[in-house]
């Protein structure tokens, strides 16, 4: 819901229409004047309610299919699958170009926006090389298919693209999540025993 100085929600709009009146006029609960204003606060509510919905379709967050791909479009954008979750990362990284961050801190949350994930979810590590930076457990949930390499390699350059200049990313590693069971085996095999001793 968004967030307005003056409260819009139905109940306070139906109130403040329902008290328009002078107090002159008759204002009892059954009474033509409070039906009638009763009646336009219901078509008010409507109206506005189909409004913020509409305009809750087009957020980023919110939007898909062709609604997405033509706020992709407006970004010089074009869609390469019907991965709509990576669309949506395509437009936040070209809404944050030319951005770089100055600290770690900085670097982290530029990532985390670009990927609408949260800062804790994946790390930065230094190398031997006080220039380069390691970028761990960075999730990659895209749906795979014959353009997830194209992908993968949008998110690399995206991420060298916000280090500042002089730092080179020297390696990200990728992190699933999978809730399917996993079943583990164990191989085990016995010797005789052995002595060894040593010879002087």
């Amino acid at each position: 819901m968004y967030q307005t100085e003056t409260d819009l929600s139905d109940s306070t709009l139906r109130n403040w229409l329902v008290s328009m009146f002078p107090a002159i006029m008759n204002q009892e609960d059954e009474s033509n004047n409070q039906n009638l204003l009763n009646l336009i606060a219901d078509l008010l509510n409507e109206h506005k309610n189909d409004l913020l919905s509409i305009s809750d379709q087009v957020l980023l967050n919110n939007a898909s299919g062709q609604t997405l791909t033509d706020i992709a479009l407006d970004y010089g954008i074009d869609r390469l699958d019907d991965d709509d979750d990576f669309l949506r990362f395509q437009v936040r990284l070209q809404l944050l170009e030319n951005h770089m961050g100055i600290t770690t801190n900085d670097l982290k949350t530029l990532i985390a926006t670009v990927l609408n994930i949260g800062t804790d979810v994946f790390d930065i590590n230094g190398t031997d090389n006080p220039e380069e930076v390691e970028v761990a457990n960075i999730p990659f949930d895209f749906n795979s298919g014959d353009k997830a390499e194209v992908k993968r390699k949008i998110l690399t350059n995206a991420i060298q693209s916000m280090l500042p200049p002089e730092y080179l990313l020297k390696d990200l590693q990728y992190a699933t999540t999978v809730n399917n069971q996993l079943y583990v085996g164990v191989h085990a095999q016995s010797y005789p025993q052995i002595t060894v001793e040593e010879m002087v």
